[in-house]
């Protein structure tokens, strides 16, 4: 069998992932992109993968989340967290488009969100409407989350600049002092989002 044949033979051999949209090779048993098992007739989709930005999605972001925080807490190390939200259409106001462009527009955050990331960190979808996105820093202090906050602001408002939109971002820095749960972070994260300054927690 020639290569042509041979790479032909893969492409139709292969098939999508039910959950995340994965492609996947013949004879897979599982999804290597979610873990959905693919044999089981009666398996459930883990779903943890949104399926518009191949990012986590929002039931999935919030368990990393609190991973992420008792390891930090456990092992004395800083944790960054960065909010990116889509709050206006240039002039201020909450975008009120249709869902179809409210998914455009947090594909086009996530792309620009997830290029300018280290491997160790994990962005999320955390919204649609409007389109939000939660970023964790591991072993990240503040002024390095500021740092990213600051690289991911310039992708994201470069990237929605053609549209007419813009982002604003919550940050916040856990201290490995206190023991803290995802939802108490990510609510400080939306007060930084609304009041331009960032959020220190933990000690």
């Amino acid at each position: 069998m020639g290569i042509r044949d041979y790479f032909r033979r893969r492409q139709v051999d292969s098939k999508n992932c039910g959950a995340c949209g994965a492609i996947l090779p013949g004879g897979a048993n599982y999804c290597s992109n979610c873990g959905v098992r693919l044999d089981e007739p009666d398996a459930q989709p883990l779903h943890i993968v949104d399926r518009a930005t191949g990012l986590f999605n929002d039931r999935f972001i919030r368990p990393v989340l609190e991973d992420e925080l008792a390891r930090a807490h456990r092992y004395g190390r800083p944790l960054g967290i960065v909010l990116v939200e889509n709050v206006s259409n240039g002039d201020g106001a909450y975008p009120t488009e249709a869902f179809p462009q409210q998914e455009e527009t947090l594909k086009l955050m996530a792309a620009a969100v997830a290029g300018t990331l280290r491997d160790v960190d994990t962005p999320g979808v955390l919204g649609k409407r409007p389109p939000s996105l939660l970023v964790v820093l591991p072993d990240t202090d503040i002024a390095g989350t500021a740092h990213a906050a600051t690289r991911v602001l310039d992708s994201v408002n470069t990237a929605l600049s053609a549209n007419g939109r813009r982002a604003a971002l919550g940050i916040v820095c856990v201290h490995h002092g206190q023991r803290l749960r995802a939802g108490a972070v990510i609510e400080a994260a939306s007060r930084s989002l609304r009041s331009g300054r960032p959020e220190l927690l933990g000690r």
